[in-house]
């Protein structure tokens, strides 16, 4: 029970540190952003317990303190000494490519912990003991795995938010300090659309309706429709999008329906390169999406459609978009096809396979 309690407790002394570094990283991310767009001095203060160190992208030092033993690679690292985040959110604002925080604190919390199980350990009941022990594995185990899955869930859904929110509130600053400029306009229509489909993609998966209307939706408008918020999208990455639909009356409920099409629009752009294409194909027989974006390899395909899943932690949002496009596709019994290769990657949906009334 005591080696149990330990492993369990000192997770979670470790998640919380790490939860810190994540916490002051996004901080000062938001200040190296907001000293970029106000034209100010770029500046790193001394914080207890931590050393923040910026590097460029060519990996040469830019303020703080030369780490040596740090890989120049997004994530969480430990070592037996120290605890590294490099975090690649400032996005080459200031010059700024990697943003590292190094904790250097003493394990003091460990030592405490381990003389209060010491402690309640040999003042325990043999009996206890054992009941204890089997009565963790069979409940805490599954309780541990919900929270790490809601515990990471809320730090990619806040460290996703926190950029547009920034581009929001900054480009408000500057319009309230001079003439009103169309490339500011357009990043607060861009970021603003960015929140809104966060949270409209949020209500949809946590807000389950079962009530749904259900009614004749004609498919090329709806996607009309949604291609018509995400133009601003593809026009800031030069992506071409070409469209070959007709005219498809299918019993949906609206909202559905528009989250499909989002979800798969958004993807198709936050996951293409500069300059790429986007080909859209709508008929009676199926509805195909192509985009001239990265492989996704064998391993990857039969996971993208699960909730939380992220190939790529750089760039897209937080792993609920294509579950999303799988439980809409399940409720009106729609056929998924993935293939991705070298050249370009297609979601296909086969929508003569569905049992939902077409007209």
């Amino acid at each position: 029970m005591a080696i149990s309690f330990y492993g369990y407790e000192s997770k979670s002394i470790e998640a919380l540190n790490k939860e810190k570094m994540h916490s002051l990283s996004s901080s000062i991310s938001s200040k190296i952003i907001t000293s970029y767009m106000n034209d100010e001095p770029l500046i790193v203060r001394e914080i207890a317990g931590f050393e923040i160190s910026l590097y460029d992208e060519e990996k040469t030092l830019i303020k703080g303190k030369k780490q040596k033993d740090v890989e120049f690679k997004e994530g969480f690292y430990r070592t037996k000494e120290f605890e590294y985040l490099v975090d690649l959110s400032p996005q080459m604002h200031h010059g700024v490519k990697y943003l590292i925080t190094k904790s250097i604190k003493k394990d003091d919390e460990h030592i405490a912990l381990i003389k209060n199980i010491l402690l309640i350990s040999f003042s325990s009941i043999f009996v206890i003991v054992i009941v204890g022990y089997f009565l963790s594995k069979m409940f805490l185990k599954p309780i541990q795995n919900e929270r790490l899955k809601l515990d990471k869930f809320i730090k990619d859904s806040t460290h996703e938010l926190n950029t547009p929110i920034t581009a929001i509130l900054m480009s408000v600053e500057r319009l309230k300090k001079q003439n009103i400029d169309e490339k500011i306009l357009q990043r607060v229509e861009i970021s603003s659309k960015r929140v809104q489909k966060i949270y409209a993609d949020l209500t949809y998966l946590l807000l389950e309706d079962n009530h749904k209307e259900v009614k004749s939706i004609n498919l090329k408008e709806a996607l009309l429709g949604e291609l018509a918020l995400y133009e601003d999208l593809a026009l800031k990455k030069s992506i071409t999008i070409e469209k070959d639909l007709e005219d498809v009356y299918i019993s949906m409920d609206e909202s559905s329906v528009q989250r499909l099409f989002s979800n798969l629009l958004s993807n198709a752009i936050k996951y293409n390169k500069n300059s790429g294409y986007i080909k859209i194909v709508l008929n009676k027989e199926i509805f195909s999406i192509t985009n001239s974006g990265k492989t996704i390899n064998k391993a990857s395909q039969e996971k993208v459609f699960e909730r939380y899943y992220r190939q790529n932690k750089h760039e897209g949002g937080f792993g609920i978009g294509l579950d999303i496009v799988k439980r809409v596709s399940q409720m009106y019994n729609l056929e998924i096809e993935l293939s991705s290769n070298e050249q370009e990657t297609e979601i296909k949906l086969h929508l003569k396979s569905t049992t939902t009334k077409m007209i």
